[in-house]
């Protein structure tokens, strides 16, 4: 065993694999053998011995390094339009801890939903050889040929596997559940276009006032998913004398800033305002005033993405369900997970 004396004393500055080798008295790609378990096989004594002077020196294994070694990696890449938004936050979070499981690594890159930096992203992500992509948009970034890519939230425009959400079912559910509380006149906020999720979350609310005979006409306002540019929109309608009684934001974050200006403007939710939303996040549903929303499974939505990533599953699709909290009209203490939005809906 190598030990610590006045000829091997441990480095001041933070150990590197030279560091370990010369310990051990073996080679850099010996000790590379040993940290990233192959590719080749090492001998028992000689792996005793490295392992030893990883221990003395408290050498800590480079991921990145690790990643590029004999070609294999242990990183995957991750795109979203911008994790400040809680939705997304949580889906990395819930990404990175199954990658976590699974002995991988997450690399997360905000495209701020510019094309141009998802292609810079995908191109930097493909160089260190990861496991594979996954992206949150509809368009498929520049990526190596040998580079696997699942997309989610949206169908994948190639080949390429895809994990998604039933947002049809699910805006139909929670828009089903404001006329069952006897509201007629129901407003929806949406982004500014209509593809990928936002068409099924847009969707599911025409169908659910066309069921009902209701017309949508009128009742659509389209707004950025920027926090401020919203609430410019919102502040807009709910001040234009016209009578609102309830509103169906297509994402939560729209839905509480739907409420905050509605609060700012002395309404009271749901007394003067119901407001429901969609996608379940943790501020919405468990906030001092829970939100009535969809709720997504983002921890069984973040398995399937790496099983789909792994060839180990194909595209899926995801029920949502009914998170029922108060800005609907229900009273306190009723908040609940209730319908399950693909079994409702076809109910």
């Amino acid at each position: 065993m190598p030990a610590e004396t006045e000829e091997t004393p441990r480095p001041a500055r933070k150990p590197v694999l030279s560091d370990v080798a010369r310990l051990a008295g073996t080679s850099t790609a010996v000790v590379s053998y040993v940290v990233n378990d192959g590719p080749r096989p090492v001998a028992e004594k000689t792996r005793r011995k490295v392992e030893d002077a990883i221990r003395m020196l408290g050498y800590r294994r480079n991921p990145l390094a690790g990643a590029l070694s004999g070609g294999r990696s242990n990183l995957v890449g991750l795109l979203v339009p911008d994790t400040a938004n809680a939705f997304y936050g949580e889906m990395s979070r819930c990404l990175e801890a199954e990658g976590r499981r699974r002995g991988l690594l997450t690399l997360l890159g905000n495209t701020g939903y510019r094309p141009g930096l998802a292609d810079e992203y995908g191109e930097a992500f493909s160089e260190l050889r990861p496991r594979g992509i996954f992206v949150t948009t509809g368009e498929k970034p520049r990526l190596s040929a040998e580079t696997p890519c699942v997309f989610l939230q949206w169908t994948a425009p190639d080949d390429s596997p895809s994990v998604t959400f039933n947002d049809f079912d699910g805006a139909r559910l929670v828009t089903e559940h404001l006329l069952g509380h006897g509201y007629t006149d129901i407003l929806c906020v949406a982004g500014e276009i209509a593809v990928g999720p936002a068409e099924g979350r847009e969707g599911g609310w025409r169908q659910a006032m066309a069921d009902a005979g209701l017309s949508t006409k009128g009742r659509l306002v389209r707004t950025s998913f920027d926090k401020v540019e919203a609430g410019r929109a919102i502040r807009e309608v709910l001040t234009s004398g016209k009578r609102i009684r309830a509103v169906y934001a297509t994402t939560d974050e729209q839905a509480l800033v739907t409420i905050r200006i509605a609060h700012s403007l002395g309404l009271r939710v749901p007394e003067d305002l119901a407001v429901v939303g969609f996608d379940g996040t943790r501020e919405a549903r468990l906030g001092n005033v829970p939100l009535t929303t969809v709720h997504v499974p983002l921890d069984e939505f973040a398995v399937r993405a790496f099983d789909a990533l792994a060839g180990n599953g194909s595209s899926a699709v995801l029920d949502g369900t009914l998170s029922i909290g108060v800005t609907c009209g229900c009273a306190p203490g009723a908040a609940k997970e209730t319908a399950h939005a693909g079994a409702a809906a076809s109910g």
